[in-house]
């Protein structure tokens, strides 16, 4: 595998410093797969308007497409993304965000492995909803990069196929997870780490992936509403599309887990003019718009936790990097610098002094650059 130089010293930073992240300013799959909602404002943004250090988490991130919808070009060898804009495919109302932005992934997924993805079981068969591994692809770096720049094709070194399902759960009402390998390691990128305890009650959260099929969005200011057997209930602005997004704790950047299920994406008007929840066909209705709820409104966003599918992820390069950073903090945290009584010095020329003294706890070493 051709090693990648990536300098963690951003991610360093936000450990040491207690603080976390930097808050960001800012087809071929049935319209009703797994719908989730909004909470509260939409925390959505591309990538982008994102903070440097979920830039460089989104570039980890894949988006899943049936292979139908991505055909190559076999004179660039490039793939070719269908032109089909979100409120084209699910009949929006005008003025819902990023109605005009192309969409076609229905899943997304994270690398954890050099060639292993981890994404929702749900996402592959046998799974009614998921597609065959054979006929799956994995795309990096499908993104919005510049305003206004909407990605329309994919290098051929972007896009991976599906190898083999390595392990794979589905439950509707517990946890959802499979472990994809694919057809090559990958370049360019590099794994990320997974939380191999328990998640707190009131860990912040943090979501990369694609909603309804759209580039690549992150998602902060998410919190845990409760934790249940398998997967943790989170307030998390996700939509169909989001089924096997990483969910990160803001402030140890580890994967806590990875979006399953939850609510209700977006809602019409008959022509009787009753309310309709994701209908599989939207065009049989007057324009809908996005589900939005109160941040503590509606059923919230179901997280498997990573911990069901920890014991399958070997540590990573980047997870020992970050137990380090931890480490060193809780180090820091424990030896503080602090004063100690002053020293009286008598038979000085001008009279006897106090001379304060301090003492300087055990130097920790700042963090160090390492190579991915």
């Amino acid at each position: 595998m051709k090693r990648v130089a990536l300098t963690l010293t951003l991610l360093a930073a936000a450990l040491l410093n207690g603080g976390g992240l930097l808050r960001a300013d800012g087809n071929g799959r049935k319209a009703d797969i797994i719908p989730v909602s909004i909470y509260g404002d939409d925390d959505r943004v591309d990538y982008y308007a994102a903070d440097r250090i979920m830039q460089k988490y989104a570039q980890s991130t894949v988006a899943m497409f049936p292979e139908s919808a991505i055909p190559r070009d076999e004179a660039s060898g490039a793939y070719k993304l269908r032109n089909l804009s979100l409120k084209g495919k699910y009949n929006l109302q005008s003025g819902e965000r990023f109605a005009e932005q192309p969409v076609g992934a229905y899943c997304s997924g994270v690398l954890v492995g050099e060639d292993t993805v981890l994404t929702a079981g749900h996402c592959f068969r046998p799974d009614p909803r998921g597609g065959p591994c054979e006929k799956v692809k994995m795309v990096f770096g499908y993104a919005v990069t510049s305003a206004g720049q909407m990605p329309s094709s994919f290098p051929e070194e972007n896009v991976y196929s599906c190898k083999e399902v390595i392990a794979q759960k589905v439950d509707n009402k517990g946890a959802d997870y499979a472990l994809v390998k694919l057809d090559r390691p990958v370049t360019g990128r590099y794994p990320l780490a997974i939380n191999r305890g328990n998640i707190g009650r009131t860990t912040e959260l943090a979501v990369i992936g694609y909603p309804s099929g759209l580039p690549v969005k992150v998602a902060t200011n998410g919190s845990v509403r409760s934790i249940q057997n398998g997967y943790f209930v989170a307030d998390l602005d996700t939509f169909g599309g989001n089924s096997g997004s990483p969910v990160f704790n803001i402030k140890t950047l580890k994967i806590e887990g990875i979006l399953a299920r939850g609510g209700t994406d977006y809602t019409y008007l008959s022509v009787s003019d009753s309310v309709v929840e994701d209908p599989s066909s939207p065009y049989a209705n007057k324009p809908g718009r996005a589900q939005v709820y109160t941040q503590d409104g509606g059923r919230g966003e179901d997280v498997t936790m990573i911990r069901e599918v920890a014991s399958l992820i070997p540590q990573t390069d980047m997870e020992r990097y970050l137990d380090e950073m931890q480490r060193q903090k809780a180090q820091q945290s424990q030896n503080p610098a602090r004063p100690v009584p002053a020293i009286y010095m008598p038979g000085q020329q001008n009279g006897p002094q106090f001379q304060p003294a301090v003492y300087e706890g055990p130097a920790v070493s700042g963090p160090q650059m390492i190579e991915i």
